[in-house]
């Protein structure tokens, strides 16, 4: 009669699946750079698979039938952290560019007003067609405008939730906060 039953090895030695691997990597990806465009989940996953998973699959003899398809998934999953990682580089990038745009533009309503704007908006449509977000990811993807009587400044942030790059008009130059 037991042995009817399912027969319940050691969850590690089941053959791991492609699809459940490409459905992590693209929940990596999709969290990681699109919704929070940040990276530190996936230097946690790359830190986790390289010394963590990798090691253990030569290791560990329970895992030597499954080796092939352990190697495939790892693979899989570092590809995806790369990939995180080459598209915050490509939104920071993208921000910067639009950053610098938007400098040009109030450095411009300065010198025809001779006071610096109360907010992007006063730019458009004189000197911008419109005030686009900062990069392609869900948080975090609009620039910050601030201005006093003694400091101005422009900011987005790099790297989520601290980490600003900061373009000082009064110091004329970028600098990072945070």
């Amino acid at each position: 009669m037991l042995t009817d039953l399912p027969d319940k090895r050691d969850a590690a030695t089941r053959r791991p699946t492609l699809r459940r691997a490409i459905f992590l990597a693209t929940l990596l990806i999709a969290f990681d750079a699109i919704i929070l465009g940040q990276g530190g989940v996936a230097v946690f996953v790359g830190t986790w698979v390289l010394l963590v998973a990798l090691p253990l699959t030569f290791i560990r003899k329970k895992y030597a039938t499954v080796r092939s398809q352990r190697l495939r998934n790892i693979s899989i999953y570092i590809v995806a952290v790369l990939l995180v990682f080459a598209i915050n580089a490509a939104n920071n990038r993208l921000a910067q560019s639009r950053a610098e745009s938007l400098v040009t533009a109030v450095k411009a309503f300065h010198a025809k007003h001779g006071t610096y704007p109360k907010s992007l908006k006063e730019l458009v449509p004189e000197f911008v067609d419109r005030i686009p977000i900062a990069k392609y990811t869900l948080g975090q993807n609009q620039f910050q405008y601030q201005t006093s009587d003694r400091y101005t400044a422009i900011s987005y942030v790099r790297v989520a939730p601290f980490g600003r790059s900061v373009y000082s008009f009064t110091e004329d130059k970028w600098g990072f906060r945070d």
